[in-house]
């Protein structure tokens, strides 16, 4: 338990650096994605308090009292239910962005159900643990809903990076497959869906392997931060991922936008065109002053 809240707090210190960036660069994004991360991160705000609160009951009041340390407290509330909560909300924004990509319904369909279900897991193990109220008889009562919550978790991040995947390699433009920026683009949205997967599972391995013991406890309490990074890695890479134009540059592109939605084909395009336009004009020194952001390199 001490571990997962070390890695909670770090990764929330991750996630407030990534929505200070997210607002003084893409400040003219639109409102609902605004919106949408503002939620996101004060979702996580609640949930971290929480957990610095039970942290203080269990190690800090309550060192050394074995009660104390076998009550659930109130990761009933901060864990199972808020971490199947911000997936879910995750997972739909993904799943828009698979039908944006494809205009096909099954694939966002399946993750949305997906997700609907490891969320009603995620909350109904929370309400079971509070009723519960001790870790020594958890393992017995929430075992199916634990199990439906993680390895729902799981699966629907495997969907959703292979989706992504196969739709944005099976829209590249010609000669694109070897353009750096388009190889960073396919490879951070493989390593983002894949971390929250692999973590959802480790932790559903280590529920399953050691019934009597909570292991799990460890990655399930870092779970939400990985699907709230992962989320703001993919919206704030467009400064880092290239030679990508400012929100309003001056020809008016705006590549790459994941909140903007012509066809995958026609974005891919513009953002060939924007770095061979800038190497051009570097090349020629009439490259404008702030027209471009450049990536850390």
């Amino acid at each position: 338990m001490l571990i997962g809240d070390f890695m909670n707090l770090a990764l929330f210190g991750v996630l407030c650096v990534q929505v200070c960036v997210y607002f003084e660069i893409f400040c003219k994004d639109r409102l609902w994605a605004k919106c949408f991360v503002a939620w996101i991160w004060i979702m996580e705000v609640i949930q971290t308090v929480l957990i610095v609160i039970d942290a203080i009951r269990v190690f800090g009041n309550g060192w050394g009292d074995k009660q104390a340390l076998d009550g659930v407290g109130l990761v009933w509330f901060s864990v199972p239910l808020m971490t199947g909560i911000i997936s879910l909300s995750v997972q739909i924004f993904f799943a828009w962005r698979i039908w944006v990509l494809s205009q096909a319904f099954w694939i966002p369909a399946a993750v949305i159900s997906v997700s609907i279900v490891q969320c009603m897991g995620g909350i109904w193990a929370g309400i079971r643990a509070h009723q519960v109220n001790t870790f020594i008889q958890l393992q017995e009562q929430v075992f199916t809903t634990t199990s439906v919550w993680l390895g729902g978790s799981a699966t629907a991040d495997l969907i959703i990076a292979g989706s992504l995947v196969f739709y944005i390699h099976r829209s590249q433009p010609d000669g694109l497959a070897s353009n750096p920026m388009y190889i960073r683009i396919l490879r951070l949205i493989v390593e983002s869906g894949s971390l929250c997967a692999v973590v959802a599972v480790i932790a559903l391995a280590l529920y399953l392997g050691y019934r009597h013991f909570n292991y799990h406890l460890a990655p399930s309490i870092a779970l939400s931060k990985l699907y709230s990074n992962s989320l703001l890695v993919i919206l704030n890479s467009r400064v880092f991922m290239g030679r990508i134009p400012l929100l309003e540059s001056s020809d008016g592109i705006n590549t790459f936008s994941l909140l903007d939605t012509p066809s995958m084909d026609a974005r891919l395009r513009n953002m060939a065109a924007v770095d061979r336009t800038q190497r051009v004009s570097t090349r020629h020194g009439s490259t404008k002053r702030g027209a471009y952001i450049r990536p850390f390199e």
